[in-house]
């Protein structure tokens, strides 16, 4: 299984802000491997593997996962910095797994409101940490 690191800069980028940004699927791969937004920033997932695939989400102590399918692209939104850890699983004549990272960093609204989410939003629909 290759996983390789498709690098394209988020919009805005070149002035330094990280406005949004996106994971692309392959059948094979998903780039970029490691994702750098901000907090409270959407960040897509697109699925162009013209296959099923589901994203899991593994969230807290690696007990808690989320597992959501993605039909052709979906938004989620991180509420805390950090890194936080994801498997695309692509269905075909077998199942491959591939492994990324979602690296939040900076917090241009301050805390997140705990009362809204303190995990991930995909959606629109809170996965608690």
């Amino acid at each position: 299984m290759m996983v390789a690191a498709i690098l394209s800069a988020p919009v805005g980028a070149s002035t330094g802000e990280i406005v949004t940004g996106e994971v692309i699927v392959e059948a094979e791969e998903i780039g970029p491997v490691v994702l750098v937004t901000e907090a409270e920033r959407q960040a897509f997932f697109v699925n162009r593997s013209v296959r099923p695939v589901h994203i899991q989400f593994l969230m807290g102590d690696g007990g808690q996962h989320h597992l959501i399918q993605v039909p052709d692209r979906i938004w989620a939104v991180f509420h805390q910095n950090g890194r936080h850890p994801f498997v695309v699983h692509v269905q075909g004549p077998k199942i491959t797994s591939l492994y990324g990272t979602v690296e939040v960093v900076g917090d241009p609204y301050g805390r997140p409101d705990p009362l809204v989410c303190s995990g991930i939003t995909v959606m629109g629909a809170c996965l608690e940490r």
